[in-house]
């Protein structure tokens, strides 16, 4: 009888074959999962790459996130000494100066505290032990220090029901950190592809028979060889953060072959049978995946590794690799990775550096070698580096961190807009597809670039909390994508128009994105036990807690105070600043300050209590030739879209009636 050679379906382009194999894929999985339900509507239930579980956070490094993760509490969770010291009444340090010098008694007008020791009342401050002069049975202090000096605020790294991680984020060793610090115990993550690895061949004899002497002196024999590829592929998967089930050697028998890949697919979510995939007498791979399913792809256009099959039975995955070394692991990478990433939702990290712009000039002191998060985008052709928060205490910063640049020893800081070099956290192709938003804050962005990510289109949102204006100017010198803004125009009573006009000109390029408005107002306490009704009730020595200059909702209190005549000076806590709407909630849910200005969102979001003041327009400025950047235009469709709004219905307190509305700026009205 003639053997019958088993030759190629047809030969592809990758591209395509990939793209065919993932169509069909994306159809028989769903078909599949159906009849599994006993449901034939395919597109009910959960295709197999997108389940999920439940584990411990302790156990969840470099798993993938299938939901956000929030805060349950704030960290620190406690009002802390920043430094080494004496805890004070800062009210009681106002007159010292190096011409009259204030004597502290201990106990009565200071304790001593270390980093990390609680800081409580009457004391709400702390002198560094290098600033204190030894002065009989206390310190002498030649300065005064204000409410907060050297205190690390409750809330000041996290802020209860923050967002804490995204989406399909890899989760990392500083991520488990701080979650744990926030009190999350568990975290859902996708589940982890099991890849069944089936060697074949009558020629292959496992390593572990040449473990004996005489063995490893006389070799395999002839026509005999060790099989390793399906150790390397163990490795590869497990690198792939999959889990490697692997088969015995099994013979060159199609019947075999069969029931083998039958048992594979009902254990495993991925099946790999390596060799047996080409044209010879006794390569079955291609038959048996034909008898049991489909073969979508018999040969593929690349060299080494043409003759790869791709098939699909009972709705999963089955590759057919080449079984040369070589041709095994090129096709590995081209075709097992993709199919196992649409399971593990991981990008690979590549190690390298960029040169970027820094988007605002960062001080260091001449002793030290800094190193500083950023955050990075592609703006205009080059990298923009945004710095992060540098504190010690600030392991967001490593959550949100694209990479660090490095200020050596004896040089006093970096220049804003001079390159510097960034040594990478994560991949290149993240980040060239960020969108790099700098300007005010919301909780909406940290919504948008969650919905983003779950387009699963490689897309980001980076956003830097600076302030309305500091976002704009950022924009004019096209170091960011995006600015958030929500300026008052007092003489006009609009937001943003002017501020643009006077900034950009009609013809600058400029364009406004309607966002959402959003109610502005004084978050105070639960029951508002001091009755705060109105802006005017802040001068009665209640304690204040403001947004930093630059702010849009630092320029909004601003022009009601002054509408009501109040002078700064009478706002006790009026230079005591927070970079967030979350902050502000938080400080006053911990007692830091009786209200501060605010979204009413945050103020739900912990439970207070919140006065209606105005209801403000949050805006997002552009230039025009960005829009058509891809991944503005998912923003766009993610601003738009229904899952969007009901994310907004569920924060309260904003409305939407123009939500991705792009208008251009005229000379005295917008259009």
């Amino acid at each position: 009888m003639v053997t019958r050679r088993n030759l190629y379906l047809d030969i592809q382009p990758k591209a395509e074959a990939l793209h065919r194999f993932f169509e069909q894929l994306e159809k028989e999985s769903g078909e599949a999962d159906g009849d599994r339900r006993g449901d034939r509507d395919a597109d009910s239930g959960i295709r197999s790459w997108n389940r999920s579980e439940r584990i411990p956070t302790a156990e969840s490094f470099r798993r993938v996130t299938s939901e956000a993760v929030c805060a349950r509490y704030s960290s620190p969770s406690y009002n802390s000494c920043a430094m080494d010291g004496i805890a004070v009444v800062s009210s009681r340090t106002r007159e010292a100066s190096e011409i009259h010098p204030v004597h502290l008694k201990p106990g009565t007008d200071y304790i001593e505290v270390d980093t990390g020791d609680p800081i409580r009342e009457p004391f709400d401050a702390v002198i560094m032990a290098e600033d204190l002069i030894e002065d009989g049975d206390g310190y002498r202090i030649i300065a005064p220090t204000h409410p907060f000096a050297h205190v690390r605020a409750v809330g000041e790294d996290i802020v209860t029901q923050e967002m804490v991680l995204p989406s399909r984020h890899r989760i990392t060793a500083i991520d488990v950190a701080v979650l744990l610090s926030v009190g999350v115990q568990e975290v859902a993550v996708f589940k982890r592809p099991s890849v069944a690895i089936l060697p074949t061949g009558d020629e292959m004899v496992e390593a572990e028979e040449m473990a004996d002497e005489a063995a490893a002196e006389s070799g395999p024999g002839e026509g005999k060889i060790i099989e390793t590829n399906s150790r390397m592929f163990e490795n590869l998967v497990t690198e792939q953060d999959g889990i490697p089930v692997r088969y015995p050697i099994v013979k060159d028998d199609q019947a075999l072959l069969q029931e083998t890949i039958l048992d594979a697919v009902r254990r495993c979510d991925v099946v790999l049978v390596n060799a047996g995939s080409s044209a010879g007498r006794e390569d079955y791979t291609a038959q048996a995946v034909a008898a049991l399913g489909r073969v979508v792809v018999h040969g593929v256009a690349v060299k080494p590794g043409k003759p790869v099959i791709l098939g699909i039975v009972q709705g999963k995955p089955v590759i057919g690799l080449p079984g040369y070394p070589v041709a095994s692991y090129l096709t590995f990478m081209e075709f097992v990775v993709p199919v196992m990433n649409r399971y593990t939702h991981l990008r690979q990290k590549p190690e390298k550096t960029v040169q970027a712009v820094l988007t605002k000039t960062v001080m260091s002191s001449l002793k030290y070698e800094e190193y500083v998060r950023v955050k990075l985008g592609r703006v205009d052709g080059r990298w923009s580096a945004a710095p992060l928060s540098r504190g010690a205490g600030a392991a967001m910063s490593l959550v949100q961190a694209d990479g660090f640049c490095v200020i050596p020893q004896n040089v006093e800081g970096l220049p804003a807009h001079e390159p510097v070099t960034v040594r990478l956290m994560r991949e290149e192709d993240q980040m060239e597809n960020t969108l790099v938003s700098i300007g005010s804050h919301d909780l909406i962005l940290d919504v948008l670039n969650d919905l983003m990510l779950e387009q699963g289109e490689a897309a980001w949102l980076s956003s830097t909390h600076v302030g309305s204006m500091s976002g704009l100017l950022a924009l004019k010198k096209r170091e960011a994508h995006l600015a958030p803004a929500h300026l008052l125009d007092e003489r006009t009573g609009t937001y943003n128009v002017e501020i643009i006009r006077e900034l950009f000109g009609v013809s600058g390029g400029v364009v406004l994105i309607k966002g959402v408005g959003r109610r502005q107002g004084l978050i105070v306490k639960k029951g508002n036990p001091l009755g705060i009704r109105t802006i005017e009730d802040l001068a009665g020595g209640i304690r204040y807690i403001n947004r930093q200059r630059g702010a849009g909702t630092r320029v909004l209190f601003d022009a009601k105070r002054k509408q009501l005549g109040i002078p700064a000076e009478a706002i006790t806590g009026y230079s005591h600043e927070a970079a967030t709407h979350m902050a502000v909630a938080v400080a006053v849910e911990q007692d830091n300050a009786d209200a501060g200005m605010g979204v009413y969102s945050c103020a739900k979001a912990l439970g207070l209590d919140f006065i209606d003041i105005a209801c403000e327009e949050y805006d997002f400025v552009t230039y025009e030739d960005f829009l058509q950047l891809p991944a503005m235009q998912i923003f766009l469709r993610v601003l738009k879209s229904d899952a969007f709004r009901r994310k907004l219905e569920e924060l309260g307190g904003y409305t939407y009636e123009n939500l991705g509305e792009i208008r251009r700026i005229k000379e005295t009205e917008m259009g």
